[in-house]
């Protein structure tokens, strides 16, 4: 039986993952940049960027999309 640290090696050898690519904790597979309708503080964002995990659809926010979700929203509430 394989231990984790295993696994996850063997389930990334032979795929195309890039350099400094991020990867799902859980399934070990690089991240895709999604788009879609955020609601922040009451107020609907448009066209928000996150990555998403094409296996299980676990969702996160890089730290340039996370500063570009508050500039979105500052501008929102001016």
């Amino acid at each position: 039986m394989a231990d984790d640290k295993t696994q996850v090696i063997d389930e990334t050898k032979g795929k195309d993952v890039k350099a400094g690519a991020l990867l799902c904790p859980v399934c070990c597979v690089e991240y895709v940049e999604v788009a879609f309708d955020f609601k922040v503080n009451g107020v609907v964002l448009h066209d928000v960027a996150a990555l998403r995990c094409p296996k299980c659809g676990e969702e996160v926010f890089s730290p340039q999309q996370q500063q570009e979700i508050r500039k979105k929203s500052a501008i929102t509430f001016i």
